[in-house]
Parts: C-alpha cells; structure tokens; sequence
C-alpha cells in the first residue's frame, strides 16, 4: 500500500498519490517490458440489423405480449364493452383504427431507422430496444382494434402503450445529431398519440408501475442514508437535525409512492409532489455533502442516481445541477485516488497493458478536472452542450481506465473500480444521457433473468409433457435443457468477460433455439398452458434485449 506521505508533485500539480504510483512504475523495472505484449485488436465494429430482422423480432414481441395476463384483461374489458347491435361500431373508434395504423406503422419505421443510426449514434442502442418493444405494443392494439366495437375496450392497452411511447419520446429528444427525418417522425408520432388520446379521454400518461418502483427504492435509499448517519455521526445535534430533515423527507417520498400506485392520480399533482420532494431534500443534501464522509457519500450517490431516475420517469425538462455535479465529480476523484491507494505496486507492474498506465490514469484523472471547470464557469443555457461534450471525454477517460486496470489481480482495488462506473453512471443520469457503451452490468442483470427463466421453462415442459406425451416431446425436452445449459454458459461468460463476438454468436444460438421452442410451447392445451405462457412472454422480451445489447 502507499502511504500518504508519498505524495509528489508532477507538472506543478499535487494531484495525489496515483502520479506517484505510476509515475513509480515507469522509473523502474517496466521499461524492459516488450512493447508486443500491448498490441491492441482491431476495433469492434458496430453491427446492425437489416429490415426484416428487426421485423421479426417485433413479431416476436407481438406474440410474447398475448400472455394470459393480457388475454384476461382483454376478455374481462370486451364483457364490460359489448359489440353494439347490428355489428356496428362506434363513431370513435372508426376515426381510431387508422390512426392505431398509421402510429403502428410509424413507430415500426422509427425502429428501423434507430437501427441503421446506432453506428453513428451510438447513444441510440439501448432506445433501438426500447422501440422494439414499443412498436410491438402498437402492433398489438392495432390487431386488437380490428377485433372491438367500442373504442373503450382500447383504453387499457392504449394507457400502457402511451406511457411507454412518451418515455421513449423524451429519452430520444435528449439525443443529439439526428438526422431531421427523424426528428419529424417522431413529431409526427406524438401527434398521432394526441389525437389517440383525444379520441379516448385521457390524459398523457406515465409509467405507473416503474415510477412507484423507483419511489419505493429512494426511500429504501433515504432509509440507509439514516442509518449511516447514525453510524457516523452518533448523536451529536447536528445529527439529530440531519435525522429530523431525512426522516420528513422519506415521509414526502412514501407520500409520492403512494400517488404513484394509484393510476387515478393525476399526472401534474404527481409531479407538484416530487417537486416538493426536491426542495426538502436539496438543503439537506448540501449539508450532508459538506461532511466529506465516503459512507455518507455512498448513500447520497445512490439517492442522485434514484432520484435522477424519477425526473426521466417524471419526462421532467432537462436540468443542471452544477453544486450536485461537481459534487460528484469531485466523489470520483477520491474514488480514483483510493483505487490507488488500494492497489499494491507490483500488481500495477504485471497489468498486461502496463505500457498505458500512466497516461491513462493522468487523462482520467485531467478530464475531471477539465469537466468541474466547466460546470462551475459556463454558463447555463449556453454552457449545455459543452458540459455534455466534457463529460462524454470522462466516459471516454473511464472506458480506457477500465481497459488498463479491470484486470488488477485485488479484489479491493476491483470494487473500487466498480464504485467509480456507479459514479460516472450517476454522472450520467443526472444529466439525462443514454449511455453509449455496452452495459455489462446490465447485461449481466438480463443473463441471470433469462437463466432463472429457462430454468422454470425447462421445469414446466417436463411437468406438461410427462402429462401429456406428445410425439415431439423428446425433441422439446432436449431443447428446454440445451436452452438452460445455453442461458448459464453466457451468464458465466457475461461476468467473466469474454469477448463481445463470441457473445454474439451464443446469444444468436439461444434466440434461434428459444423460437424453436416456442412453436412446441404454444401446443400446449393442459393447465401447465398459462405458466409456459406468462414464462414466455418474460424471456422473449429479455432475449430481444440482451441480443441487441450485445449485437450492437
């Protein structure tokens, strides 16, 4: 370990121990180090996926979306509704089926077009998924309106699909460099789900269930927030105010739970709540901030990233926070600086790119500084892209770091590593950016589902056809296991990190075998029918996402 007393100055600049520590490495026995074992690949090249792909996978979306669930609503809504007399329809819901059409068919055109600008765009490749899914809910309306004679038995399906439009609609408005025809597709799109919900009486709608979800986890957070302080700073009266201000604040936070939870609460008082939220919790934050305590720092991160969530959820106007910015900003670099303090010398020297240790560490490290630079001189309109450019040359920092150093043979120093990706990501959401490289944590997150999945699948399978032998029962039996074997192999290679071709290639297998599966599934007619059904339409949805996660 390196003492604080080993600290140096390089170029005029006491930036802490990590100079030293590598500056170290580079004085001594790493110059004989033969500059072969530091050649590089070729770069990854982003890879798209043509027309009729992308339409199958919205078909398959389509068909993982007539879950039992979803059947039952449908019928229970349709009793409520009767077809009118006489096979007539209603007025409404004659101006509605073109409508559900035209929307259907734009969103489908939105899909493809994010497919073919991911190259240029990479910011776009986690919204390609997000338009997959919502063209396949369009689909899905637009088939079922062919299928009513009352426009208000689409009123339950048209809520979920307008949430989940509105949210996609204003994570792309974030995006920068879109071609113009794809700024009035989308245009024409939300004038489309105006006139939908014209037609329909209902307001603009939000993701209810995520949105009490996220409330519900801030005041998890707000709760250990609470335990720490009374960790840390015992019973002084400074903390007992600061336990009096968290305590009314996580209150205000179940408060707005609950209007979350109740889809009859308007959206506006909704968001009036979480403002209110804001301006008890901004205060205290500052304070807490002030404290300069790596525990208390842990919980406020996790409180930013939360509650930078429910602002996106919120579709609440872009903001800039410059005190909680450079806040952060400064959080990541004692996260830097503890990684070294973390990391013994000798594990540094044997890196297998060693060679680019010092410059590494030096940019990550000179772009925080250039980005808290930024935030606390620019202005706030004018300053917007350039705090947004600043901070893709920290992503960019981060990434190189992580090439360098995610290697390190020291579990502490590893965490600390994982600490500054949780950081850089709060960075992120804070100011409302799609991440642009791929998420491994997210990915890993998905594997594990569609383990779990596969599992139950397999489990199911058995379960059905030792009930109900049918004459290709050997062949899906075979299949649901070789899927579960399949699901935990690229779960296993997800987390130990192996390249993003070969997970390419295993997750282009596992989707082709789970369509395979599916045609048997479907044959299904015992009362295994509605577990394999609501089992289905949770992997097809998690499959379609980890395959474009990894293939872009």
């Amino acid at each position: 370990m390196y003492s604080r007393s080993s600290r140096i100055m390089i170029d005029g600049s006491s930036r802490s121990r990590m100079r030293l520590v590598i500056f170290a490495v580079f004085s001594g026995s790493l110059v004989s180090i033969s500059s072969d074992s530091f050649a590089e690949g070729p770069p990854v090249r982003r890879t798209t996926y043509t027309r009729d792909q992308t339409r199958s996978m919205i078909d398959d979306l389509d068909k993982s979306l007539q879950d039992p669930a979803t059947i039952r609503r449908r019928v229970i809504n349709d009793r409520s509704f009767p077809h009118p007399p006489n096979g007539e329809i209603t007025a409404e819901l004659k101006q509605l089926r073109p409508l559900l059409r035209s929307f259907s068919n734009d969103v489908s055109q939105l899909a493809y077009a994010l497919n073919e600008q991911i190259r240029q765009t990479p910011a776009l490749r986690t919204l390609y998924t997000d338009a997959l899914r919502v063209s396949a809910e369009a689909v899905s309306i637009d088939k079922h309106s062919a299928q009513v004679g009352d426009h208000r038995q689409l009123s339950d399906d048209f809520r979920l699909l307008d949430a989940s439009w509105r949210e996609l609609a204003y994570r792309i408005d974030g995006v920068r460099g879109l071609p113009a025809d794809t700024r009035d597709l989308i245009a024409n799109l939300n004038d489309e789900g105006e006139q939908i919900r014209r037609l329909l009486a209902m307001q603009p709608q939000l993701n209810r269930q995520e949105l009490y979800l996220k409330t519900a986890s801030l005041a998890g957070d707000l709760q250990n927030l609470l335990d720490d302080i009374n960790a840390e700073l015992g019973r002084s009266k400074v903390a007992q105010q600061y336990t009096i201000s968290g305590s009314r604040v996580r209150q205000e936070v179940l408060g707005l739970a609950d209007l979350a939870r109740d889809s009859q609460t308007e959206t506006d008082l909704i968001v009036d709540e979480y403002k209110r939220v804001e301006s008890m919790w901004l205060p205290l934050a500052v304070k807490l901030q002030a404290e300069d305590n790596r525990y208390l720092e842990r919980s406020l991160r996790r409180i930013t990233q939360t509650s930078g969530e429910i602002h996106q959820l919120l579709l609440l106007p872009q903001k800039v926070n410059k005190q909680q910015l450079m806040y952060l900003t400064a959080a990541l670099k004692k996260d830097i600086d503890e990684f070294f303090e973390r990391t013994p010398l000798i594990l540094v020297m044997h890196l297998p790119k060693a060679k680019n240790a010092l410059s590494t560490a030096d940019q990550f490290y000179g772009v925080c500084e250039h980005f808290m630079d930024v935030v606390s001189h620019g202005k706030e309109a004018a300053a917007a892209n350039e705090v947004l450019d600043s901070f893709r040359y920290i992503e960019d920092a981060e990434k190189s770091f992580n090439d360098v150093y995610s290697p390190i043979d020291s579990d502490r120093a590893v965490a600390v590593l994982q600490r500054i990706d949780q950081t850089v990501s709060t960075i992120r959401t804070s100011l409302q950016l799609q991440r642009e490289d791929f998420n491994r944590s997210a990915a890993n997150d998905l594997a594990a589902s569609i383990e779990n999945l596969s599992a139950q699948i397999d489990f199911a399978s058995k379960r059905w056809l030792s009930e109900d032998r049918q004459a290709f029962a050997r062949e899906c039996l075979n299949e649901t296991s070789a899927l579960g074997e399949s699901a935990s192999r690229i779960h296993q290679d997800l987390v130990s990190g192996v390249p993003s071709a070969q997970l390419r290639k295993e997750i282009d297998e596992i989707y082709d075998s789970w369509r395979t599966i599916y045609g048997y599934l479907v044959k299904c007619q015992t009362e295994d029918r509605p577990t394999l059904g609501r089992l289905s339409s949770r992997l097809t949805p998690a499959l379609v996402e980890l395959r474009t996660m990894i293939a872009q």
